[in-house]
């Protein structure tokens, strides 16, 4: 649904039972919206491949198929998957950028092309070359939406009206949904379960939004859930500031020395070993991952028990006393598991942290604050010597130089913590450079300048063997003369 400014929006899972045939006459709607939404998204793709502002409406009033209320619900969709695709595409570019050998002139130019989304903007000079080579690269590791593998009807209530049961009974709330059949609407009844319950108090500031989304499941089923909305929190300005690592080992760590999550990483190992025997046996039988329903299961009981685990832990963090996050880009591969694994649980894990943060800002008014990650679990916090050889394994931490020892994971969360208060260009610059400047912060610093591990050679120090070689030139030439 459109959001509209200052209002925060929650989903809520219901049940809504039907008979056969009004089932039949929801599911059939399917293919048509599906059509209605590639026809939408692909003027939106021609307008923003042209370099034009994508409309905020979609006028369909010509198009045929379906009634104008309905189009207004399909265009709406189809402009919401434009934008998300938009937004992950802007994470991307800047870390390209960010990470690229480019100078600092032509990244400063790039990142303002990417916040206004102009990469195909018909201007002819170096940066804007750039900017669509980059968009090239992007859109054949990922492409536009593909409406055809949608499965959920997104409807306002224009044509999906939540209303309060008039006659009591069962049922407290029906849905009046308009379908392919004009002027026959389906009344379904609406099942509300103990979450959402309390929220239909009329003094309650959480109130029913009407808006209905319904997604068809692979297995004939139907997921029904319903909206809420309220208003967004102001943000607190009292309160602890923490930073946030997230890995599988432990689930988060903070930057206050603590560990959460910690049996996730097991539990894993144990559904691994199940998808890895499943898929030997649908490799055997010939039967592709899509077509089994065991494997479909066991992939929507991971991201399940992902998912809520990654809601349970957040909300434990952020507390009443919490008023910032500060928070790192997301991965959440880990060395121990199966590629396929790493593929389902990144997925679900980046989608779950992020909406969850995002319902933290706006209905706690916490602050959420990204830093750039690199070389946030090769530094040390106290003298910051910046190297890989702190990490003997993936769980601990000691300091060549001053011997700090500690948590990996709670080593970068004080890191990640510790980046809130750098300059704002730390966010873009590449690994490089960051690289380059904890080195030098680290020399002016070093407890013990004398056995450093920054004059070894490999590190690329005074002492190194170019400036050796150039001492012994000198001595040689002296010896001559």
């Amino acid at each position: 649904m459109p959001a509209k400014p200052g209002k925060a929006y929650r989903s809520y899972a219901v049940s809504m039972p039907l008979n056969r045939g009004k089932a039949m006459r929801l599911r059939v709607m399917l293919r048509p919206w599906r059509l209605g939404l590639r026809r939408t998204l692909l003027l939106l793709e021609d307008r923003l491949i042209r370099g034009e502002r994508l409309p905020r409406y979609v006028d369909a009033k010509q198009w045929e198929g379906f009634s104008q209320r309905q189009w207004d619900s399909i265009t709406r969709q189809a402009r919401a998957m434009m934008d998300s695709w938009i937004e992950l595409r802007v994470i991307d570019f800047r870390s390209i950028v960010s990470h690229s050998s480019l100078d600092d002139d032509m990244k400063r130019e790039l990142w303002r092309i990417n916040l206004r989304h102009a990469w195909w903007e018909p201007v002819d000079d170096e940066a804007h070359r750039m900017a669509r080579r980059i968009m090239k690269h992007l859109r054949k590791r990922h492409r536009f939406p593909n409406p055809m593998r949608c499965r959920t009807l997104s409807m306002d209530g224009k044509i999906a009206e939540i209303q309060p049961s008039a006659m009591g009974g069962t049922f407290p709330y029906w849905a009046r949904i308009s379908t392919l059949d004009k002027g026959r609407p389906i009344h379904a009844p609406l099942d509300i379960h103990s979450d959402l319950n309390p929220h239909l108090d009329p003094r309650d500031p959480e109130t029913l939004a009407n808006h209905l989304q319904i997604r068809f499941d692979e297995d004939g089923g139907m997921t029904v859930r319903l909206m809420t909305t309220q208003d967004k929190a102001e943000p607190r300005v009292q309160g602890d500031v923490i930073g946030l690592d997230w890995g599988l080992s432990s689930l988060f760590a903070t930057s206050e020395g603590r560990l959460y999550g910690l049996r996730l990483f097991a539990w894993l190992q144990q559904r691994d070993e199940e998808l890895l025997a499943l898929t030997r046996d649908l490799a055997r039988s010939n039967v592709g991952y899509r077509d089994s329903k065991r494997f479909r299961r066991l992939n929507k009981r991971i991201h399940d028990h992902v998912t809520n685990e990654v809601n349970r832990v957040l909300d434990l963090i952020a507390d009443d006393r919490v008023r910032e996050l500060v928070v790192e880009d997301l991965d959440f591969r880990h060395g121990g598991l199966s590629k396929r694994l790493n593929r389902i649980v990144t997925r679900a894990g980046r989608n779950a942290v992020r909406a969850k943060l995002e319902r933290l800002h706006a209905l706690k008014g916490i602050t959420i604050t990204r830093v750039n990650p690199a070389y946030t679990s090769q530094e040390c916090p106290r003298c910051g010597w910046t190297s890989p050889r702190n990490r003997p394994d993936r769980e601990h931490f000691r300091c060549e130089c001053c011997g700090y020892a500690c948590n990996a994971d709670i080593v970068a969360a004080t890191n990640i913590k510790a980046r809130r208060s750098r300059p704002e260009d730390w966010r873009w610059i590449g690994r490089h450079t960051i690289l380059s400047r904890l080195r030098k912060e680290h020399a002016q610093r070093c407890p013990d300048r004398s056995h450093c591990p920054s004059r070894r050679p490999e590190y690329g120090s005074p002492t190194s063997a170019k400036a050796k070689a150039k001492t012994d030139t000198r001595v040689k030439k002296t010896t001559t003369s």
